[in-house]
C-alpha cells in the first residue's frame, strides 16, 4: 500500500456525515493532505505511510515532513486550527501535533500508536460529536 491508498482507505471507512476532501493544491507548497468537517470539528492532517516496519525496537521511522509542511502545519496550529501528522503502518497509525520530529522509534509505534479502526473512530467523534 502506498500512502495515496491509505488516504483512500481512510476517506473510505468515515461516515459520509464527514466531508472529506483530499487536498492537491499544486501552487501553494506546504498544504496537508487531507481536511475534515463535522457539525462539531474539522481539522487538516498531513499524511505519511510506511509500507515495510524496521525489526529492531530502536530503528528509526522517518516522518518525511518538508520545511514548508512543518511551517504551514505550525502556522494552523498556532492560529487554533486542529492540523495533526498521521503515520500509518500496516498495523498501527501514529498521530502527532509535534511538527518538529523527524522520526520514532518501532518501540515508540508500539507503545503510542492505535489500531486503524481505533484511529477512524477517533476523527469520527471529533468531527461529529460534542465536545
Amino acid at each position: 500500500m502506498r500512502e495515496k491508498e491509505f488516504i483512500n482507505k481512510v476517506h473510505k471507512h468515515l461516515p459520509k456525515q464527514i466531508y472529506s476532501w483530499k487536498i492537491n493544491d499544486a501552487y501553494h507548497g506546504g498544504v496537508p493532505d487531507a481536511f475534515y468537517s463535522g457539525p462539531q470539528g474539522h481539522c487538516f492532517i498531513e499524511y505519511k505511510y510506511v509500507s515495510t516496519l524496521p525489526k529492531k525496537e530502536e530503528s528509526k521511522i522517518e516522518i518525511n515532513l518538508s520545511v514548508q509542511q512543518r511551517i504551514w502545519l505550525t502556522q494552523q496550529k498556532k492560529n487554533n486550527i486542529f492540523t495533526y501528522v498521521v503515520l500509518g503502518t500496516p498495523d498501527l497509525v501514529y498521530i502527532t501535533e509535534d511538527f518538529t520530529i523527524k522520526h520514532i522509534t518501532l518501540k515508540k509505534l508500539k507503545k503510542s500508536g492505535v489500531p486503524f479502526k481505533t484511529f477512524i473512530d477517533g476523527v469520527t467523534k471529533f468531527c461529529l460529536e460534542k465536545k
